[in-house]
């Protein structure tokens, strides 16, 4: 669970904020990132809602730290997935500028 220290620390939130506005205890914040102890279902949810990432990235069995609605699908591979991260952070004009580079490309 050291992915939710490290999701935590990278937001500087305090355990006992963390606590507060999940309405958990700072005990039991402790004990999810010294993998003491493993989070409820629910508990899983309510982490991954929080930092805005998916519940396998919270139990480290993935590195993509994405929402769930982000994952990447079985039918593209990892370069082509990184390219759809890449463009998803564009800015609308900036996306409308590669679009249009495609397009150019396509119609060579």
């Amino acid at each position: 669970m050291n992915n939710i220290k490290d999701l935590r620390k990278q937001r500087d939130i305090l355990q006992t904020k963390l606590a507060f506005d999940l309405n958990l205890t700072q005990e039991a914040i402790s004990s999810y990132e010294t993998e003491r102890v493993t989070p409820s279902a629910d508990v899983l949810i309510k982490l991954a809602d929080y930092f805005n990432t998916n519940i396998d990235y919270l139990l480290c069995r993935t590195t993509y730290n994405l929402p769930i609605k982000d994952i990447k699908p079985n039918n593209i591979n990892d370069e082509q997935f990184q390219l759809l991260i890449k463009y998803n952070k564009l800015s609308k004009s900036d996306k409308a500028k590669v679009d249009g580079y495609i397009d150019g490309l396509n119609s060579k």
